[in-house]
């Protein structure tokens, strides 16, 4: 239906057309007293420009037959006439098909134009909020040989350098050393798709940062240039630095916190007040214990200053000693007040220990119970293994020897656990003390001789 109106409409146009030619060409001719055919040249002329080539060869037919009928013309001539319109007419469609091609042509081309407009604006209004993005970021456009061809406020804030001195420079001069025989690399990798780097960058007082780079194409195979993205990463890296310290401070601070719940649970049952409604020998033999598990020692040795002959307490895993008599010139005297502390030495372990412990105990801690100036006992915390014992360890022993001194200031106490001793232990044979190797002696008749000892223990 559209195609059948547009046909007829051209129809109309071409009738009207030579019409309004053939009313002017009668008048005309009147006037001029001869007939202008010129007017019908024209009418097919209208019809071809606009009308196409139906309409064209409509207008033709039309005129030869006006022309015909309003002139004496002969037959030959009036076919002379129409075929001289229709070359006039084949023409004019001609040159109407290239015009409009040329329009449509043109129009396209406009329009790629006002769209190449917006986006350039659009980008350039991109770029502008780019400029205004954190200071770690970047844009800078290159064009395909690498040099610079558009420096922004972003670049300038990062690297220090002026637009001036950057336009028409070389892009490879941002990168360090490593980075410059790199660059011909990543535009290459870069006109067929975005490349990525991580180097390090160089700033316009020489100084370097660690950045990643992104250049991507502005068209296929880079033509017509590129856009290269740097990010700073030297804030991220701080951050993450911070992140770091603050996750290592947090651990070091659980740590010591932990540290110190421990510790507090091990004072806590090292001054555990329940014992005290022990009687003497349960209580060494529990504070015994006690201390040896907190403090990973391998044995503890009580030695008390009696009446009696020196009695020896005993609480170890997986080691026997033996009470000794006090020989003339040992180092442990009654009158000693003083912490004495032996590492990695087992020739001075045997000497200044008051028991005789396997000659492979190396280290030593002896602490004296003092009572009214003078040593009553001996606390010794031996190990076969050279590790040194801390602060936290020795204060420990401190701590028990003391609490000891108070509990035994009354000799009677042991006292009562040598005669129990010697009227039951002695002859069972059983263990006197509780916990896993735990062993009281109390025999008279161990020589002073170290050596003699050692060998009734073997």
């Amino acid at each position: 239906m559209l195609g059948q109106a547009r046909a007829l409409t051209a129809h109309l146009l071409a009738a009207s057309a030579v019409a309004g030619a053939f009313l002017l060409q009668w008048a005309l001719g009147r006037a001029a007293g001869e007939p202008q055919f010129w007017l019908f040249h024209l009418a097919i002329v209208l019809t071809a420009a606009y009308g196409g080539a139906a309409a064209t060869l409509v207008a033709t037919l039309l005129s030869v037959l006006l022309a015909r009928l309003s002139s004496a013309v002969p037959m030959s001539t009036a076919l002379l006439f129409g075929v001289e319109g229709l070359l006039i007419g084949l023409v004019v469609l001609r040159l109407t098909k290239v015009i409009q091609d040329l329009r449509r042509s043109l129009e396209g081309s406009v329009r790629e134009l006002e769209s190449a407009e917006r986006q350039g604006t659009r980008l350039d209004r991109a770029l502008s909020r780019l400029d205004q993005a954190p200071e770690d970021t970047a844009v800078i456009l290159l064009d395909q040989a690498g040099y610079v061809s558009d420096w922004r406020t972003g670049a300038t804030r990062l690297y220090g350098s002026e637009s001036r001195e950057m336009v028409s420079a070389g892009a490879a001069a941002l990168f360090d050393e490593s980075g410059r025989m790199d660059f011909p690399r990543l535009l290459a990798e870069a006109r067929g798709a975005t490349a990525h780097r991580s180097c390090r960058q160089v700033r316009a007082d020489g100084t370097m940062f660690e950045a990643e780079i992104e250049v991507s194409p502005l068209a296929p195979n880079g033509l017509d240039g590129f856009t290269m993205i740097v990010r700073d990463l030297t804030p991220q890296q701080a951050r993450a630095a911070a992140d770091c310290s603050t996750a290592e401070t947090h651990a070091q601070l659980r740590s010591e916190v932990e540290l110190a719940q421990r510790q507090l649970l091990t004072l806590q049952d090292l001054t555990d007040p329940t014992l005290n409604r022990l009687g003497a020998v349960q209580f060494v033999s529990e504070l015994l214990d006690r201390l040896r598990l907190a403090i990973h020692a391998e044995g503890i040795a009580l030695v008390h200053f009696g009446r009696y002959p020196r009695q020896l307490f005993c609480a170890s895993e997986g080691l026997q000693c033996q009470r000794v008599h006090q020989r003339p010139g040992a180092a442990v005297t009654t009158d000693t007040a003083r912490t004495v502390m032996i590492h990695n030495d087992p020739a001075a372990v045997a000497e200044v220990s008051a028991a005789v412990w396997p000659d492979d105990v190396s280290s030593l801690i002896a602490v004296p119970l003092v009572r009214a100036g003078s040593t009553t006992a001996v606390l010794e915390v031996v190990n076969r293994t050279g590790r040194r014992a801390t602060e936290w360890e020795i204060a420990l022993v401190q701590v028990v020897a003391a609490r000891m001194a108070g509990f035994l200031e009354d000799e009677s106490y042991v006292d009562a656990a040598a005669r129990a001793w010697t009227t039951t232990g002695s002859s069972s044979g059983s263990s006197f003390l509780s916990g896993s190797d735990l062993r009281l002696t109390l025999d008279e008749r161990v020589s002073d001789d170290r050596q003699s000892a050692r060998g009734q223990q073997g």
